[in-house]
């Protein structure tokens, strides 16, 4: 992997300072490794005087970059960066970094998979557990997203998708579902502001919800979980768009 240099400039003026020392770090050290790039950080002072930050708050930020999988500190060698094999890649912070920069195709279909091994199993409990208030609510989601069909607002359209499965993974009742859930809420709106864009037919898209939600209101888990199924094989034939169609735009001429 060859090595890169950066330079990495002063900061932003919101939020925390430490947090936006991290947060820097992290999306340069991100944008490098996906140029299959090492990042060797300048020396300490060095740094700090790129950055226009104190050492204190500078250690502090490699320290979390560290802890999170990012950076290899290396007593009288230096800190370099790590691979993408080695992050914490379930670190919410570490998500929403990647989903902050342009998307990476590994991460759309990384995220895919990881939704393909939470929802369907989810969607097949809450057709066991959810209550009537519950299975009210998630209708009440999907007639919210239906109406919207008509309009031209992206933002609240991913909002209400969101919206839906959150509340169908909370009716399966299962905390641990629920929490790995919401670690990739960030990356995953990010991933739907990107495949949303793309022809596809939303008529056949909100049938599989539809499906979804009937199955749970029968008390269908198989059902469901078929139905769910579908429903990332939607997303996941977005995502392999997204990702032709992207690099098609990288090889035309401007």
């Amino acid at each position: 992997m060859p090595s890169s240099a950066i330079q990495f400039g002063t900061i932003e003026t919101t939020g925390s300072l430490h947090d936006r020392v991290t947060r820097k770090l992290a999306l340069q050290l991100i944008e490098a490794e996906r140029r299959s790039a090492q990042v060797i950080l300048p020396n300490e002072a060095d740094l700090c005087k790129q950055l226009g930050v104190s050492r204190s708050i500078l250690r502090e930020a490699v320290k979390v970059l560290e802890d999170k999988g990012l950076l290899e500190v290396r007593p009288r060698s230096g800190t370099r960066s790590k691979p993408r094999s080695e992050w914490h890649l379930l670190d919410p912070d570490v998500l929403g970094w990647q989903a902050e920069t342009q998307m990476d195709p590994r991460l759309l279909r990384d995220l895919c998979e990881v939704r393909l091994a939470i929802e369907p199993t989810a969607s097949g409990f809450a057709a066991l557990r959810a209550t009537a208030a519950e299975i009210t609510f998630i209708e009440s989601c999907l007639e919210q997203w239906e109406g919207l069909a008509k309009t031209s607002d992206p933002d609240e359209a991913i909002r209400l998708n969101l919206q839906f499965h959150e509340a169908v993974v909370k009716a399966s009742h299962n905390p641990l579902f629920q929490q790995l859930n919401a670690s990739i809420r960030q990356p995953l709106r990010a991933a739907l502001s990107c495949t949303l864009q793309l022809p596809a037919s939303p008529a056949l898209e909100f049938e599989a919800h539809r499906s979804l939600f009937q199955a749970i209101q029968r008390r269908d888990p198989l059902a469901a979980r078929a139905a769910s199924e579908e429903i990332v094989g939607f997303a996941m034939l977005a995502v392999e768009q997204a990702i032709r169609t992207g690099k098609n735009a990288k090889g035309r001429r401007p």
